[in-house]
């Protein structure tokens, strides 16, 4: 079932503040890509940056961890496991001799809170974004991550910790002989009316667990009003209000880190950030499962952006004072028009161009160093750029004014893009490419008089630098 829908005022809300709250948003460039507010249960706001869109997934990077943490949770409900698991036990086939010291006394509970005694991030000394280090090469990552020592005692320590749900996956899979998609399908996305979520994986077809799930922006904001509900569902207790209690209050200890911002210094649950009001689970770049109990209410948010406390500053501005007042139809009106007129600009060119051209890969790119080349073909009104990857040409059709459909296809991996762009003069041909199930774009500027081609991410993708490996859909001849 989807979530029932609503007017704002019909839901004590003032369309204005949420109407102020999106032209704050543009106004600072903070890159959303959709926004979905939801009070008593019913949404009073919805809307996605064009071509962005309703239907179509999205790259939820650290929100997957309270998915996992979900369905580590109804494993525990089930008798499966214990919070207070000694995390080794799970692993009995690995050679002990290989573990670092310091793991010996790490439960679950501590890869869920983030406390295993890492002092910081240890995910680099397993996957290295640069090279791609790992990527189909058939390793157990799990025997690196044991091989990277807790240098304080579990329990003692907070460092947002890539590796500590990446275990919570992994173990998952050995108890339920399934991986964490498997284990939620007929518990949570079933109930929820979701469909199966696609997953980044490890070598070895294993989900993240602290990354990788697409999601839509309503999936979103529906894992968020159930465990605003405290677990409860359509008249069901999916999960039980102990562990939505447990696991969306702050316990110590708290950040150490001095750069931390407002609201990521107040605590963290079980896959939950504390925050001024209410918690969150959040993902790199802007994306945003809100819950405010006090009110009621819940918001997702999907974006590519930097400065996530500007986001959240902005809801606590505009968002929250809008919740319990009174609106007005003419209000909602205008925020339903406002909402519906929401797009990324498509790049356009009104120059013709030659039919043909080939460019080199010019030092300022920061593509993966296997793009060396691109060429841009007239194709009616539109283009077709081609990506030389490797030796081989991958090709996308490139809409002049608007955003074209298309794929990049290649060692196995299918990534959908939309693509827009043109000759903007007699020299210089501009596009821009966004790998849509993804907060990521990357842009090309090639020019005739240097033949020479930058290609340039907006922001890169924590998955590294080449944008197949965003991709979900793979494939081996």
């Amino acid at each position: 079932m989807s979530l029932p829908r609503s007017t704002p005022s019909a839901q004590g809300v003032d369309a204005a503040g949420i109407h102020a709250f999106v032209d704050a948003a543009e106004r600072d460039n903070l890159g959303l890509h959709s926004l979905m507010v939801v009070r008593h249960g019913h949404v009073v706001a919805e809307g996605w940056w064009r071509p962005y869109a309703a239907s179509r997934v999205h790259l939820a990077y650290s929100l997957s961890k309270t998915l996992t943490a979900t369905a580590v949770a109804f494993l525990a409900q089930e008798g499966r496991l214990s919070l207070d698991d000694r995390v080794l036990d799970h692993f009995p086939e690995l050679d002990r001799a290989a573990v670092a010291e310091g793991w010996d006394d790490v439960r679950i509970a501590h890869c869920l809170s983030m406390t295993v005694g890492h002092e910081e991030d240890a995910w680099d000394r397993v996957f290295d974004r640069a090279s791609g280090d790992g990527v189909g090469d058939g390793a157990d990552w799990v025997q690196r991550v044991f091989a990277t020592q807790p240098t304080r005692e579990p329990g003692t320590v907070f460092a947002y910790n890539q590796v500590a749900t990446y275990l919570l996956a992994v173990i998952v899979r050995q108890l339920a002989g399934v991986g964490v998609g498997e284990v939620l399908r007929p518990r949570l996305l079933a109930p929820l009316g979701l469909h199966d979520i696609p997953w980044h994986r490890d070598p070895l077809g294993r989900e993240l667990g602290f990354t990788g799930a697409h999601l839509t922006t309503e999936a979103i904001a529906s894992l968020a009003q159930l465990y605003l509900d405290r677990g409860r569902w359509d008249g069901r207790q999916l999960l039980s209000e102990a562990w939505v209690d447990e696991a969306t209050r702050g316990f110590g200890p708290v950040s150490e880190d001095p750069d931390a911002d407002e609201d990521w210094r107040r605590g963290y649950g079980y896959s939950f950030w504390m925050q001024r009001f209410g918690y969150r689970g959040d993902g790199a770049y802007g994306q945003f499962l809100v819950v405010l109990p006090e009110h009621d209410t819940v918001v997702a948010i999907t974006a590519e952006q930097s400065r996530m406390q500007s986001t959240l500053d902005g809801l606590w501005a505009h968002v929250v004072p809008a919740i319990g007042g009174s609106g007005s139809g003419d209000a909602d009106h205008a925020l339903a028009e406002r909402l519906g007129a929401l797009e990324i600009p498509a790049m356009s060119g009104d120059a013709l161009g030659p039919e043909y051209a080939e460019f080199n890969r010019s030092d300022v790119s920061d593509l993966a160093a296997d793009y060396t080349a691109v060429s841009v073909t007239r194709d009616g009104p539109d283009h077709v750029l081609g990506l030389s990857r490797r030796g081989e040409w991958l090709r996308l059709p490139v809409g002049r004014g608007l955003w074209r459909e298309g794929e990049l296809v290649a060692g196995g991996a299918t990534l959908p893009v939309v693509s827009s762009g043109g000759w903007v003069d007699e020299d210089t041909f501009r596009a821009e490419a966004i790998a849509i199930e993804t907060p990521h774009r990357f842009r090309i500027e090639a020019r005739l008089r240097g033949a020479d081609a930058d290609l340039t991410w907006r922001m890169v993708p924590l998955t590294g630098y080449d944008p197949l490996w965003l991709a979900t859909r793979w494939s081996y001849a």
